[in-house]
């Protein structure tokens, strides 16, 4: 049970946050008003949102059993047409969304549609020994060590909500994540933090600041895997320091940190391991709990290509795919699931995947039993072998398994596409 540390209403800390809330209120029932008299509940598709390339065949992409996603749709709407909803999207997968080129993409314009509620999930990275999103920058004054889910075989691993941790045994260790272009982008500043992390006496405090504007943030709640803090103004970076309080504090470690602003609109979260398939999220023993904390309305789950890559048994893999689905919503009841099929690609580079097509008629067959939304990027690209098309266009890397920028981002373009597709049949069924 999560312990909310609540000061007394004469706490001075009290009086100047329920004077931020109020002014935020304040402000957001002014854009919401705004955007219900001057904005349609349904969302236009612009030329930006489209891509250029044929066998894409972009205007048969949606979303498939379209209606299980309902309560999603509704939030939207009513963000859309009278604000104050926040709506927490989450998508996992492997190295195709560490990246973050394609779920930028749909971030963005999600974002535009409905409303920026923050950047979302995010972890160093680079630290830990892997590529990941450009969008943040981080800095650290300590030696870390960092491994992953993916690497780790045994039945049961402790990992958490980014399927990575990080670990240091400096008392003084100290990390800052500074955003970029925070000079012209407000959407990229922030007034709460969350930290997760598996909590044990052997963890040191920490304080978090923003040595910028002079700040150190206010602590607000904390359980067992997650520390929330707050901070008085908006701020556009954030140090989390460690800070040992007691002789049986041993170390810092990190599972990922969370950005929001407090305002409502979508957070669309990101998480993705190079190398990842279904099984290792299961086997990793605090993650869907951590997931849990970011209250999702929606968990999109983007895997395959490495039960493709490794020929992965298909009733295993059924098997996997329902393991996980199944602790996602065992911790978050309410969250609905879609799942996708990744594009094609060649096998290890090499030329055509037979073991694609298998695949992906694993997750296909797996949504349709169970009801779930279902996303098909491999059908939509054109199937089988279509990867060459994906090479002669430029969209593949030099390794031919993954994508380039463009090709990630035309990945993205067609799954906002998809959603805004199935969000305003539901308007249209809604509106007289």
């Amino acid at each position: 049970m999560p312990n909310f540390l609540l000061p007394s209403s004469d706490h001075p800390f009290c009086n100047q946050r329920l004077r931020i809330i109020a002014s935020l209120a304040l402000l957001v029932l002014c854009i919401s008003q705004c955007q219900s008299q001057f904005r349609p509940p349904e969302v236009a598709i612009s030329e930006a949102d489209t891509v250029g390339y044929n066998f894409l065949q972009q205007e048969e992409h949606t979303v498939e059993n379209a209606s299980y996603l309902e309560p999603l749709f509704k939030k939207m709407y009513l963000q859309r047409v009278q604000g104050g909803q926040k709506i927490n999207i989450v998508q996992i997968g492997d190295s195709h969304i560490l990246g973050n080129y394609m779920s930028r993409e749909v971030r963005e314009r999600l974002q535009r549609a409905f409303g920026d509620a923050g950047r979302g999930l995010i972890f160093p990275y680079k630290l830990a020994g892997s590529n990941g999103p450009r969008d943040y920058l981080v800095e650290t004054n300590a030696r870390w060590s960092g491994a992953n889910c993916q690497r780790d075989l045994s039945p049961v691993s402790t990992y958490g909500i980014s399927g990575f941790r990080l670990e240091t045994t400096n008392p003084k260790g100290e990390l800052t994540f500074r955003m970029r272009d925070t000079a012209t982008s407000e959407t990229h500043l922030f007034t709460k933090v969350t930290i997760f992390q598996h909590r044990t006496p052997q963890q040191f405090d920490v304080e978090v600041r923003d040595d910028v504007s002079n700040q150190k943030a206010q602590i607000y709640v904390e359980d067992e895997y997650a520390r929330s803090y707050y901070f008085d103004r908006p701020v556009g970076q954030v140090t989390i320091a460690a800070k040992r309080t007691d002789s049986k504090q041993k170390l810092l470690t990190l599972d990922g940190v969370e950005l929001e602003n407090e305002l409502s609109g979508v957070m669309f979260h990101s998480i993705g391991v190079n190398g990842a398939k279904f099984q290792d999220f299961v086997r990793a023993e605090y993650f869907a709990r951590q997931v849990a904390k970011l209250q999702p309305d929606l968990i999109i789950l983007s895997m395959g290509t490495n039960e493709a890559q490794g020929h992965t048994e298909p009733g295993f893999m059924y098997r996997t795919i329902r393991d996980l689905t199944d602790e996602l919503l065992k911790h978050s009841p309410h969250a609905l699931i879609m799942l996708t099929t990744p594009a094609d690609s060649y096998l290890r580079g090499k030329g055509f995947n037979p073991y694609m097509p298998d695949m992906s008629g694993v997750i296909r067959k797996f949504a349709r039993e169970k009801g779930y939304a279902m996303w098909d990027l491999f059908n939509y690209t054109g199937g089988a072998n279509s990867a060459i098309n994906w090479k002669s266009s430029g969209l593949m890397s030099s390794d031919s398994v993954h994508y380039s920028k463009a090709g990630y981002a035309a990945q993205g373009k067609l799954l906002y596409q998809s959603l805004v597709k199935g969000y305003n049949e539901y308007v249209l069924a809604k509106e007289p």
